[in-house]
């Protein structure tokens, strides 16, 4: 009895350093461990990769269309560029499309975006507008609120593109807390500039 209980210890140990040594599928239990931190910062850094990519491509549209304000050619609706003769709501679509043309997909910024415009005397007067309206939706380009002032010369002008990023909240990994009502992502880029003396 006390030699059988013995040669089954000795198994056993035997067994047991046998399992020890074996390391067949140590590799795959390892990888298995920080699979799940390796994806969520992959994809986390995928995400901020794209979120900046929207940003610095609107930020880069603004300022490119805010050219022809500052230089007078919007406010005269000068022969020679793209908002002769145009006026009202057809001048304001115009300078909206001249933004998004820049931007990365047009249709989804001509849908989801909206362009504010102010002008004042000094850029210490300036203030940051509001982009959202009273239930927290994006103010639409004929809202009362949305502001379109395009000055005149040496004025002080602030152009704003409020843009609805509808992929922004469905990236994994990066939860976005600057959502709309409409699930999108509040992208806003702004250019402020003094317009040239042109008169």
């Amino acid at each position: 009895m006390i030699v059988a209980l013995g040669k089954q210890k000795l198994r056993a140990r035997r067994f047991g350093i046998r399992l020890r040594r074996n390391e067949d599928g140590a590799t795959a239990v390892e990888f298995g461990l920080i699979a799940m931190p390796f994806f969520a910062l992959l994809f986390g850094i995928m995400g901020v990769c794209q979120m900046f990519f929207w940003m610095f491509t609107l930020e880069n549209a603004v300022w490119t269309a805010s050219r022809d304000m500052r230089t007078g050619a919007f406010q005269t609706t000068s022969l020679n560029s793209r908002y002769a003769g145009l006026t009202g709501d057809a001048l304001k679509t115009e300078f909206k499309k001249a933004i998004c043309e820049k931007a990365v997909i047009y249709s989804d910024c001509m849908s989801h975006s909206s362009v504010l415009v102010q002008s004042v005397s000094n850029f210490s007067t300036l203030a940051a507008p509001n982009c959202r309206d009273s239930n927290n939706g994006l103010k639409s380009d004929s809202s009362a609120m949305a502001a379109f002032n395009a000055g005149a010369a040496s004025s002080v002008v602030m152009v704003t593109l409020c843009h609805s990023w509808s992929f922004g909240a469905k990236l994994a990994f990066l939860p976005m807390t600057n959502t709309l009502s409409d699930g999108g992502v509040l992208i806003q880029s702004s250019a402020a500039f003094r317009t040239e003396p042109y008169n």
